[in-house]
This record gives C-alpha cells, structure tokens and sequence, in this order.
C-alpha cells in the first residue's frame, strides 16, 4: 500500500499527508487490512488510486466497496472485517461468527460469515456473509466494541437454537458454560428477552441442566435418561478432590458422585480417550478414587444407546453399597428391573 499512500491531493501538507498514511497504516493493521472506500478517501486515497492498484494486483477487492491491502488467500480475521464493513457501520458479528471470536473453543459451523442487522433494514445477502435481522439490535451489542457483535449469550442461544439438532444445542449451550465464557444464569437472563426465539423452551432445559452442575452432551444423557429417568438418587457433579502423588498436590473433578454411597461416575465423551495417554490419566484417576474407599464406574456414548442398561448398574452398585432404593423403570420395554440385582 505504500504507492497507494503515495497519490495524494498535491495541495496537502507533507506533514498532513504523513500524518494521514500513518493514520491508514493503523487503521488497516486493527482491522486485519482490510479497509472501505469511504475509509481510503478518508484518508486521502482516490478512487482512481484504488483501481489502478487493483488492477495492478496490489490490493484486492473483496466486496464492493471493500478492499484488503494484499493480494492472496483472505485468513479468517480479514474475511470477518471485510464482511462488517461491506455492511458497516449498522452490523454486528453474531451466531458461530462472534463465538469464534469470543474464543469459544470447537466452534462448529458453515463458512459464512454471520452478521446481525436491525431488523426493519433490508439488505442484500452477498457471497460468503448471512445477514440476520435482529429485533432489539441494539440492546444486544456487546459495549462499545469494534467490529460491534453481540454479547456471547445472544451469540450462543441464536446458534444453538438454528441447530435442528438437539444433541448439538446442548454441546454448545453445555460447552460455553464448562468453558466459562458465560453462566448458566446469564444465559437464562437472555432467554427472557429473546421471547420469539425458536426452540427456546427446548434451551431453557439444556440451561437449566448447566445450572444443576451439568458440563457436556454426555453428563447430560446420564442426568436425564439414566438418573432422572430410573428414579436413582440425585448426585453431585463436578465435585472437586484434591490428592497428593509424586508430582505434588492435584486438583481433579469427578463428573458425577453418589457422596453418601462412596459411588463415583466417569463419563467418556471424546475420542482422545483412546491415546495411551488419555488411558493412563483415567487408570490414575480411578486408581486414586479406589485408594479413597470409593467405587468408580465408567461409561462412554453407550449411555445414549443403552442407558437403562446403565441405569441398572449404577443401581446394583448404589444397592451394594447401601442404597435402599428402587431404580424404576422408564418405560414399558426398560430393562432396568431384570438387569439390576
């Protein structure tokens, strides 16, 4: 850009002009180097300029009236810029967009980028943007930030709830609360705001799941439709131990535990489980619960396929170590009676 910067209104100051290339040199670092027109003339830059630059292959045009300051593949920060400002200044990243850019980990999504207007403005979808229109825009913005996005709550429940797949809403809903980039009491405080959300009361379950201590997809299948659903004692979850080994004092979590019954759930959610060393820290970790009195029981994603199974085992094992309970069955095919001791 530095021949760019070069054409200027010969009646300009030296000082004025240096002082404006440093100004767009700036401005195009901040924003990942992509700029607009109405920024380039801002700053001095013609519109004759710019099509000579383009032509030359210095500087590309991603949308109209947007440029970048390079030519090449666009990373993904430059693509999100060049995006806010082709619809700028009243637009805000929202959706997987503004969770990946909130540092949401593991974010799923297509390759758009995800942007929210004020919903009485009409506009034109434009390759590789979808445009939203948001009742309340305003209300919804994070701050005085640039490029402006909504707050991580509204990011996470309008994504969570375009996603027809109830699996999904609950991983990212669990997901952005395990990761502590919002609470469960956050989120249920945007849930009363956002009234013509679809699929909401469906979020407000998952929500309220987060609140009771649940962290992932999986802790939720064993809550409802092997702990709930057969009738077992409530639990806690994500309970905190501390121990000592060779290494020094560690602090480990336990996803599930039946306190009064000495009785500890493991559930498995990943793949990475199967790496030796993943199987090592779980061996530890159980062989450390069992050093304490307690009974460990670990369960994958079989749970969504047979959690009345499971329900039986946790039951003969909470029987075994005192329980006076009953599991009860779920439904009239359940298992559960005849697999329990």
């Amino acid at each position: 850009m530095r021949n760019v910067e070069a054409v200027r209104d010969a009646d300009q100051p030296d000082e004025t002009a240096e002082r404006l290339t440093r100004l767009f040199r700036e401005l195009r670092q901040r924003q990942s180097g992509a700029f607009s027109r109405q920024q380039a003339v801002a700053h001095g830059i013609t519109d004759k300029v710019l099509s000579r630059r383009c032509r030359a292959r210095q500087i590309q045009r991603v949308h109209g009236g947007v440029y970048v300051d390079f030519t090449g593949p666009l990373p993904w920060e430059t693509r999100v810029w060049a995006a806010w400002l082709a619809y700028a200044p009243d637009a805000a990243l929202t959706g997987a967009t503004a969770l990946r850019w909130y540092g949401v980990e593991e974010v799923r999504g297509d390759d758009r980028i995800h942007l929210a207007v004020p919903h009485p403005r009409r506009v034109d979808q434009r390759a590789g943007i979808l445009v939203s229109r948001h009742r309340g825009f305003a209300a919804q913005l994070h701050g005085s930030r640039t490029p402006p996005i909504v707050r991580i709550e509204v990011a996470a429940l309008m994504r969570a709830s375009a996603d027809p797949n109830a699996s999904r809403q609950a991983a990212l809903l669990l997901d952005v609360c395990r990761q502590r980039a919002t609470t469960p009491q956050r989120l249920l405080a945007e849930l009363d705001s956002l009234t013509r959300l679809p699929a909401r009361q469906v979020l407000r379950r998952i929500v309220l799941d987060a609140a009771d201590g649940v962290q992932s997809f999986l802790e939720q299948v064993y809550l409802r439709r092997v702990e709930r659903a057969h009738a077992l004692p409530t639990a806690e979850r994500q309970v905190r131990v501390e121990s000592t080994d060779g290494s020094g004092r560690r602090v480990r979590y336990r996803d599930v535990r039946y306190s009064p019954y000495g009785l500890v759930i493991e559930l498995d959610g990943h793949a990475g489980h199967s790496d030796s060393e993943s199987r090592w820290r779980d061996m530890h970790r159980d062989n450390s619960t069992a050093m304490s009195g307690e009974l460990t029981l670990r369960f994958g994603y079989q749970l969504v396929d047979e959690p009345c199974l499971a329900a039986a085992q946790v039951a003969t094992a909470l029987r075994l170590r005192g329980w006076a309970g009953t599991a009860r069955a779920c439904s009239a095919s359940c298992s559960v009676a005849r697999n329990a001791a």
